[in-house]
C-alpha cells in the first residue's frame, strides 16, 4: 500500500490563532521518517529569499517615468524609488510571508525530532541541521531586509523580527531585539555545523552542509561588523571548500555559463520573482544595470561577458549566475568567501596578504589568451591597509554583483562613515537616499500589523 502524507501549512502570519492540526482524517500519516522530512526541507520554495532589497539598491537604473509607471506591482515600483509608503495598500507580502512560511515548515520538523530519540541517529542530526540551517537563513534575511544593520551600541534596544522558535500557531510572538534575534541565527547556525555532514553534495546545492553553516556565519559576521569572527568563519569555510572556478573554461558568448551545480557554489538559493519583475532577461529590455558598474570592469576581465549582455537598447541585462534561469543567485560561494577573507585581512593591517588572495581571485577571472584590446593579468597591489581595503570593496561591489548582497553593504560600510548616498534618476526627477536613512529598514506589511500589532518601522 501506497504511503502518503500531508503537511499543511495553514498560515502565513504570525497572528493566527487557530491550533494546527496535522491529522484531520485517522487516513493521512504524520511525517515522521528521515525520508518525509526531508521532503517538508526540499520544497521548491525554500531556497526563495527576498526581492525588496535587491530593488532598493543601486545596481540597476530605470531610465524614463514611463518605464517606471509601467511596473505591475505598486510595491516593486514604490521600493525602488525608497517611497515611504511602499505597499499602497497591497497584501500578502511575499518578502514577509514567504520566509515565515518556510520557518514554519522548519520549525515543524525540529518540534518532530524534539520527540524523538536522534542521540545515535546521524541521519537525524543531519536534518536537525538542515532545518536549523533553514530556519537561521530565513531569519537573517528577513533581519537584513526588516531590521536596522547591527550596531554594537544600539542593537539591544534596536527593534528585530519576531524570532517563532516552534510550529504552534496559536504563539504570537513580538518583535525581539536586534541583539536577541544575531544570537538566535547564530545560535542555529553554530548548533547545525555541529550536525550536518561536511562536505556539500553535489546536484543537491541547496542542501545545507557544514561548510554553508561556517560560510553563512562569515556571511552574518561581516554585515555585523564583527571582523574577527567574520575572519574565523572564512578560515573555517576554506579549510574545508576552496574552489574557484577558472572563468576560462566557461562559455563567455552563451547566454548562462553557470549551472545549477557550478562548482563554486556552497549553498544555493534564489531570489523571488514576486516584485523582481525586470529580472535579468529582456522583459523590461529599458532597465538595465548601472553603466556606473559596466565602466567598472577592463575589457579582459571575464565577468563583463559572462555576466552581462547588451539587449536591443544597448543597455546591459544580467546573465544568470551559478543559476541556469533567469531568477537571480543569492546563496553562498566561495569567491564571496575569498572576499570576506581579504576584507578581514585588510582591516586588521595585513596588506599584502589581504591583496595576494584578492589576487588569487581576480586571476582566475581574467582572460588568460588576452591579446590587441585586452591584456594579460597583473596582480593588483596597495601601499597600505586603507587601499586596500577599497580595492577589495570595489572588487566585492564587482563580483558579487545582483546576489542581494549590496543592500547589507550599504547599511554596514554607511555605519562606518562611507557617507554613500544613493541617487536613481527616472526621466526629470531624481530620487535619493540618504546615508543611514530610515528608509534603508523595510516596513511591516500593514495586514500583518492589523492582525498581530507588530510595531512599524519608522520611515
Amino acid at each position: 500500500m501506497k504511503r502518503t502524507f500531508i503537511f499543511i501549512f495553514l498560515c502565513c502570519t504570525l497572528s493566527c490563532t487557530k491550533k494546527l492540526n496535522l491529522k484531520p482524517d485517522s487516513s493521512i500519516v504524520l511525517p515522521q521518517t528521515i525520508s518525509d522530512l526531508e521532503q517538508i526541507l526540499d520544497n521548491d520554495q525554500m531556497d526563495i529569499t527576498q526581492a525588496l532589497p535587491q530593488i532598493s539598491a543601486d545596481e540597476y537604473f530605470i531610465p524614463s517615468k514611463q518605464d517606471l509607471e509601467s511596473t505591475y506591482l505598486l510595491t516593486t515600483r514604490n521600493a525602488s524609488i525608497w517611497a515611504t509608503d511602499i505597499y499602497q495598500g497591497e497584501s500578502q507580502i511575499a518578502d514577509w510571508n514567504l520566509p515565515y512560511k518556510n520557518i514554519f515548515y522548519c520549525n515543524s520538523v525540529l518540534d518532530i525530532l524534539q520527540q524523538q530519540d536522534i542521540s545515535g541517529d546521524a541521519e537525524r542530526k543531519r536534518v536537525k541541521g538542515w532545518a536549523l540551517f533553514n530556519r537561521s537563513y530565513a531569519f537573517y534575511n528577513l533581519l537584513s531586509t526588516f531590521s536596522k544593520a547591527y550596531d554594537s551600541n544600539t542593537a539591544s534596544t534596536d527593534l528585530g523580527i519576531p524570532l517563532r522558535l516552534s510550529a504552534a500557531v496559536d504563539e504570537l510572538a513580538g518583535r525581539s531585539s536586534v541583539q536577541q534575534c544575531y544570537e538566535q541565527v547564530q545560535k542555529d547556525l553554530i548548533e547545525a555545523a555541529g550536525l550536518l555532514q561536511q562536505n556539500i553534495i553535489p546536484e543537491k546545492r541547496n542542501r545545507p552542509s557544514k561548510v554553508a553553516a561556517y560560510a553563512m556565519l562569515a556571511r552574518i559576521y561581516l554585515s555585523m561588523r564583527e571582523y574577527e569572527q567574520a575572519e574565523q568563519y572564512a578560515d573555517k569555510t576554506l579549510e574545508i571548500y576552496a574552489i574557484l572556478t577558472d572563468f576560462n573554461t566557461l562559455n563567455k558568448t552563451s547566454s548562462n555559463g553557470f549551472s545549477h551545480n557550478s562548482e563554486e557554489i556552497i549553498y544555493h538559493s534564489r531570489l523571488d520573482g514576486t516584485y523582481f519583475e525586470f529580472s535579468m532577461s529582456e522583459q523590461s529590455a529599458s532597465y538595465g544595470v548601472n553603466p556606473e558598474i559596466i565602466a567598472l570592469y577592463d575589457p579582459s576581465d571575464l565577468r563583463l561577458p559572462l555576466y552581462f549582455q547588451k539587449n536591443s537598447l544597448g543597455n546591459y541585462n544580467m546573465k544568470p549566475i551559478n543559476n541556469t534561469n533567469t531568477a537571480p543567485f543569492t546563496g553562498l560561494a566561495t569567491d564571496e568567501i575569498y572576499l570576506i577573507k581579504a576584507e578581514c585581512l585588510a582591516r586588521r593591517g595585513q596588506t599584502q596578504d589581504a591583496m595576494a588572495l584578492l589576487n588569487q581571485l581576480l586571476s582566475t577571472r581574467w582572460d588568460s589568451n588576452a591579446t590587441g584590446t585586452t591584456k594579460p593579468y597583473t596582480n593588483l597591489s596597495a601601499l597600505n591597509p586603507d587601499e586596500a581595503l577599497q580595492k577589495i570593496l570595489l572588487e566585492r561591489r564587482k563580483s558579487l554583483i545582483w546576489r542581494s548582497l549590496r543592500w547589507t553593504d550599504l547599511k554596514r560600510l554607511n555605519l562606518e562613515g562611507a557617507n554613500i548616498q544613493l541617487l536613481r534618476k527616472i526621466g526629470d526627477q531624481t530620487y535619493t537616499l540618504m546615508p543611514n536613512s530610515p528608509k534603508y529598514v523595510l516596513p511591516i506589511p500593514e495586514d500583518e500589523r492589523a492582525l498581530s500589532g507588530l510595531t512599524q518601522n519608522p520611515r
